[in-house]
Formats: C-alpha cells, structure tokens, sequence
C-alpha cells in the first residue's frame, strides 16, 4: 500500500496565459484532465492529453506544458523512503465519471479543511493511485498477449519455442504461458495450433497442395502429429478434408 504524501491540490480552468516553464521536479505531480486538452512535453517526449487522460511526472523527470483550454485536477505530492509508482506519462481512464468523483471528494476535503482532512485527503488519493496502477498493470498484460497473438499469426510457420515468444516480449517463460493461458483461456502452444490447422484448412481447400507440403507450410514437421492435430481439431481426417 502506497503512502502519498499531498502538499498541492488545485482544480482549475487554464486559459491560454497558463504554461509551466520546463523545470525538473523533486516531487510526484499528477494531473487529470476533465475537459479540453495541453501539450506537455516530459523528458523531451511530447504528449497531448485530454478528457479523460492522467498526466503523470515523477522525480528527476522533465516538465514543460501549455494549453489552448484545459479543466484539470493537479495534485503534487511525494512517497515515503522506498515507495515508487511505475506508470506512463499518460494514461486514459476508461472509467471517466467514477475517477473524477474520487477527485471531487479530495477537492471537498481539502477545500473544508475540517478536523482529519489531511489523513482522509490522504486515503482517497491512495485509492486514486491504487486504481491507476491496477488499471496501468492490467493494460500492460493485455498488451503483451496482444502482442504475443498478432507475432503468432505473423510467425505461425516458424519454429515457435515459449523462450522465443517469452523474450519477444521480455517476460519470464513460465509467467508469459501462464498470463497467456489466463487471458485467452487456453496455452500458448493450443493457440499456434489452432492458427495453423485454420490456415492448414485454408491451403487444403485450394486443392494446390498435398497434406504433407501442407504441413510443412504451416509450420508443423511432423505430418503424423498434423494429421492427428488436425483431426483433433477440426474433427476430419486432412485427406478426407482436402478430397471433400
């Protein structure tokens, strides 16, 4: 559990007097855009966030920015010795409505500044945290067996060992199978088959190829265990596929 420290909190409508001076920070700033949009520029990067999108700059890092028109919820704070938060100079909530009450409920604490503020400032800017990393994390995953199927089905015909599609991605083997298998509900190994046996039924049906130039083509080396995948799969026998 992360333990923010908040020392500024605004919400405020920037016109087009409103910039900040590229400058290097010794704090955490995060900024959440309600309406309209700004050009930021973070280690040299430029972003254009708007409605919806969460600008994140950590210690040690760059900031330049300027608007045409934004709505926004600042918040600069700081992490106890140890903490770290590991999330994109830009995200996007999907969840629009839910994440900016978050923010309306610190504004009212802080604007009140009632006996505790502090602490419950504190605790709902945990949770707004918590939920950017969770989201951030699970976005990620998704991203890598997105990006492990569309390598698949470019690559379907090559040799396709789990350390190779593991590093493709720089994750762990065993981690990267078992994400895959969470995510999609079945293993790396019955994806790349199945993408096989459905472009081995594509090439079957031109009438072009026998089985075994077939198998070869969609990457499997052993025609016994293709025609016996094939089967498995599709419920047919490939010769009695490719004659029907």
């Amino acid at each position: 559990m992360l333990h923010p420290y908040m020392h500024y909190f605004v919400q405020k409508r920037c016109t087009t007097i409103w910039k900040i001076n590229e400058n290097k920070l010794d704090f955490y700033s995060l900024t959440f855009v309600l309406s309209g949009s700004a050009n930021y520029i973070i280690n040299g990067k430029e972003y254009r966030p708007s409605a919806g999108n969460v600008v994140f700059v950590k210690p040690g890092e760059t900031r330049k920015a300027w608007t045409e028109g934004m709505y926004c919820t600042a918040i600069d704070f700081h992490l106890r010795d140890g903490e770290d938060i590991d999330l994109g100079p830009v995200t996007w909530r999907t969840d629009f409505d839910r994440f900016s009450n978050l923010f309306q409920e610190i504004k009212y604490e802080w604007l009140q500044k009632k006996e505790g503020y502090q602490l419950k400032c504190q605790a709902l800017f945990a949770l707004v945290l918590h939920q950017l990393l969770y989201t951030e994390d699970s976005c990620k995953r998704n991203r890598h067996v997105e990006t492990l199927k569309r390598y698949i089905l470019e690559h379907y015909c090559e040799d396709l060992p789990m350390k190779k599609l593991a590093d493709y991605v720089g994750l762990n083997p065993v981690y990267c199978g078992a994400l895959f298998k969470k995510k999609e509900g079945r293993t790396i190994a019955d994806f790349i088959n199945q993408v096989r046996i459905n472009k081995a039924a594509d090439l079957l049906q031109t009438g072009e190829y026998n089985v075994g130039e077939v198998a070869e083509r969609v990457g499997f080396r052993d025609i016994c265990f293709f025609s016996n995948s094939f089967k498995r799969y599709t419920g047919i026998a490939p010769k009695k596929f490719k004659s029907g």
